[in-house]
């Protein structure tokens, strides 16, 4: 079934001309109404159609779609596409959106994507090695435009990529925790695994082990569902089974922390008196919660801003990696801050 503005309106209580507003990116619409409207257009799998201009001025921004919970547990791919839209608009581009359901007809979808645009920028957050061979096989090995991939990066063949400092990001927040005198941090780690989370583990135990705590210490790994719900079950049932959480927590992204946070809380422990924790991403969900939530912030706007300036060279040369083994292939890293805020304690002696 065809999914309508409408149908975005009704679910959202809203008028279908906020939603056509939100959907078109033009003013009369609050940020908040925007983002609310593009997170209710990615659960239903709304796609965006606009009549292609010129093959020359489209370029194609494609949500990637598996386990979902990822991508649609957050506002990441919203505050992405605005830093491509504003680059976009700097060469006159016209940026046309899709959303790719891995559970659907691949090659279907491929030529559909491909089709009037001059390049694809891919956000690539449920990517996997796997789904990059599916889609070779399924005829994106034939296309002759340029690719970039954003939030995740792969080996396994020549695709562009722009991604967050993930290593970094949580090497820092760990050690901020250690330096607030906590003699370890637990992990609260995703059972969906993205290249992302990986990396965020690398800087886990890079910190753990630059701080004197060898292997042979074993780190206390929590392991929890990616959703809101499921990470509180988990939580929950973790709990429930006689473990005690120590006195700082580095969770794999705010989401993870804020449903953990919540599951701590209705165990009796207290944030941050009790329990430290310190989340990933800088989602907006961080300042609504009790206690607000110290984060690393991932700079979301300019990952897309460098994603078009490198997809905009790739068009003007004349170039694609992803079926060049004579070129070389760029990935870029983008730093990322840690935001402090009251989630965090200066460890104590209970």
């Amino acid at each position: 079934m065809n999914i309508t503005a409408k149908d975005i309106a009704k679910n959202l209580g809203i008028s279908t001309s906020a939603v056509s507003l939100a959907m078109n990116r033009k003013p009369g619409v609050s940020v908040a109404t925007r983002e609310k409207v593009l997170v209710e257009a990615a659960r239903m799998g709304y796609c965006v159609k606009k009549e292609p201009i010129a093959k020359n001025q489209n370029i194609r921004y494609v949500i990637f779609l598996e386990g979902e919970a990822t991508v649609k547990e957050t506002s990441f791919y919203s505050i992405l596409l605005h830093g491509i839209e504003v680059t976009a608009k700097k060469y006159g581009y016209n940026v046309l959106i899709n959303y790719f359901d891995a559970k659907q007809n691949w090659s279907e979808q491929i030529a559909t994507i491909t089709k009037d645009v001059s390049g694809l920028i891919v956000l690539g957050t449920e990517v996997e090695d796997r789904h990059i061979y599916t889609a070779i096989e399924n005829g994106l090995g034939n296309i002759n435009i340029p690719l970039v991939m954003v939030d995740n990066a792969t080996s396994i063949t020549n695709i562009d990529s722009v991604v967050a400092d993930n290593l970094r990001g949580a090497y820092h927040a760990v050690t901020y925790l250690l330096d607030k005198g906590h003699k370890d941090v637990g992990y609260l780690r995703s059972t969906s695994r993205i290249d992302s989370f990986d990396e965020r583990q690398l800087g886990y135990l890079k910190a753990r082990r630059e701080h004197g705590l060898s292997e042979h210490v074993k780190p206390i790994i929590i392991d929890v569902g990616i959703s809101s719900e499921d990470a509180y079950n988990d939580m929950c049932h973790w709990l429930d089974t006689g473990n005690q959480p120590c006195s700082a927590l580095f969770a794999e992204n705010d989401i993870i922390a804020a449903a953990c946070i919540r599951a701590l809380k209705t165990h009796n422990y207290r944030v941050p008196e009790d329990v430290s924790i310190v989340g990933f991403d800088d989602m907006p969900l961080c300042t609504m919660i009790d206690p607000p939530l110290t984060t690393i912030q991932i700079m979301k706007e300019q990952m897309g801003m460098v994603a078009m300036e490198i997809l905009h060279h790739r068009i003007q040369e004349g170039t694609h990696a992803l079926n060049s083994k004579r070129i070389g292939v760029y990935r870029v890293a983008i730093s990322t801050h840690l935001i402090e805020r009251n989630s965090a304690n200066e460890y104590k002696l209970l």
